[in-house]
């Protein structure tokens, strides 16, 4: 905290922008989705291990579609983001990205076990996809690991 010199207090802000896109929301929700990944040892921690995975999914896409709209991109759907993204460099292959997105509208839409044991199995990778993103936009390693 830094004193102001009216007596109060202001609280020392770090923002994390690329692009002047905020990525704070994104690296809050990977880091919580990293914990939740590394304990999946119950039906109760597998569940909200989709869950973070679901949210942390959301904000990586829409966090690409805001770096391609500073970029002139306009684009709506994950898929055209995905595909997009590619090409601007963001990421290295985005047909995992099509599988992430498949595993993320699986849970979306219904929850069975046979589909929640598919999403559990991506994850890690997922987690190492997300790494690179980071990277690749210039997210220090030390800001999400």
């Amino acid at each position: 905290m830094l004193n102001c010199f009216l007596g109060c207090e202001i609280k020392k802000i770090r923002m994390h922008l690329i692009d002047g896109i905020s990525t704070d929301s994104l690296l809050k929700a990977f880091r919580k989705f990293e914990t939740f990944r590394l304990n999946t040892h119950t039906e109760h921690e597998k569940a909200g291990t989709i869950q973070a995975f679901e949210y942390c999914f959301e904000l990586v896409w829409k966090t690409m579609r805001r770096l391609l709209e500073v970029r002139g991109q306009i684009l709506n759907s994950p898929r055209e983001v995905i595909r997009a993204a590619a090409l601007e460099s963001f990421i290295d292959d985005p047909e995992i990205w099509f599988d992430f997105l498949k595993k993320r509208n699986l849970t979306v839409h219904t929850y069975q076990e046979k589909e929640a044991e598919e999403v559990l199995s991506v994850l890690e990778n997922f987690s190492i996809e997300v790494k690179k993103f980071l990277n690749k936009i210039g997210v220090n390693e030390d800001v999400y690991g």
